[in-house]
């Protein structure tokens, strides 16, 4: 028998959205966002800690184009302080605690983190085979021609989970507290080390570590699961794209996704737009419904379309294609 149609709309289901940044967004950029059907954003406060009356007040503008913030992110947790355990680390980590406090005293539920100071993200920008502009990552044009040692001594795998583990001591409370959830995005690109850094997030047994930091696996911790992180790790990452939304899906621990393809895996790959990469997206559409993950999924990160500056024609784009896979696995899956 055939699953009776999910709304898009439907709070449990999966849910399609952008993410913007707040400082300067336009009433147009908001009603462009209403016309193309979105309901829910993730909005980017930048890297200061904006005060409640401000996340209060972008919260309201939003609802009057029928938008909800279903993910804040402020990059105050980026500090080098935090994440290489430097010293003044606690007055920085105290400000991301109060934006935390914020969103939840406003009904925002999930927030985002990263823990990957010293990273490459781009060796080359290059103009795909399709004729768009994306960013390409290469390792060996990484280690011969952009590493480069960015701090004063290199940090070991230890020095970096010593670091994490004292960052989720003292916010997770407060996220549990404030009943807000974190959503902890993977190293990007998934090689270590990078210019003096040991990466610790780039596959199944960091998050998995990460997991038993987490005081056991709180249920305020979980994933961002960038999927186009994973496609550009392929084999080395310890469990295909599918079998993590199975594993971390399927026990409700992916809050947020990262919805985006790669041209195939490392050592050399490009970005490219959802139709347009060695994975068959659609086939994780599926599998994040048959998990029931009612997780908030952004394109991420833009490829470059023609005079198209503020992304408004790629983002049309990205959620036609998106709202498409998604309900065609409403209509499979349920």
């Amino acid at each position: 028998m055939t699953p009776p149609h999910k709304s898009e709309y439907d709070p449990d289901n999966t849910k399609i959205a952008v993410k913007m940044t707040v400082p300067g967004v336009t009433d147009d950029e908001l009603l462009f966002f209403k016309q193309i059907g979105l309901r829910w954003l993730h909005a980017d406060f930048g890297n200061e800690v904006p005060s409640y009356e401000f996340i209060r007040a972008t919260r309201e503008r939003f609802a009057q184009y029928d938008l909800k913030i279903d993910c804040a992110l402020s990059e105050s947790y980026r500090t080098r302080k935090i994440q290489l355990g430097l010293a003044g680390r606690d007055e920085d980590l105290d400000k991301f605690n109060t934006f935390l406090s914020d969103c939840g005293r406003l009904g925002i539920r999930t927030s985002h983190i990263d823990f990957h100071p010293g990273n490459t993200y781009t060796t080359n920008m290059i103009t795909t085979p399709r004729g768009y502009r994306a960013r390409e990552f290469c390792v060996s044009d990484f280690r011969e021609k952009v590493e480069e040692r960015m701090f004063d001594r290199d940090y070991s795998a230890d020095d970096i989970w010593a670091n994490y583990t004292y960052f989720l001591k003292a916010v997770l409370p407060v996220a549990e507290k404030a009943n807000v959830k974190l959503a902890h995005h993977p190293d990007d690109p998934p090689i270590t080390p990078m210019n003096g850094v040991a990466k610790v997030f780039i596959n199944y047994a960091g998050y998995k570590h990460a997991q038993d930091v987490a005081s056991g696996g709180s249920k305020n911790w979980g994933l961002c699961l960038c999927l186009g992180t994973w496609l550009e790790g392929g084999d080395t990452m310890g469990k295909s794209a599918v079998e993590m939304i199975k594993d971390f899906g399927g026990r409700g621990k992916i809050f947020t996704v990262h919805f985006r393809n790669v041209s195939s895996p490392l050592p050399r790959f490009h970005e490219t737009f959802q139709d347009d990469g060695y994975q068959d997206m659609y086939q994780l559409m599926k599998a994040l419904r048959e998990v029931r993950c009612d997780a908030s999924l952004i394109p991420d990160h833009y490829p470059g379309f023609v005079s198209d500056n503020n992304h408004r024609i790629a983002n049309a784009y990205m959620v036609s294609v998106m709202r498409d896979m998604l309900r065609r696995a409403n209509e499979e899956v349920g």
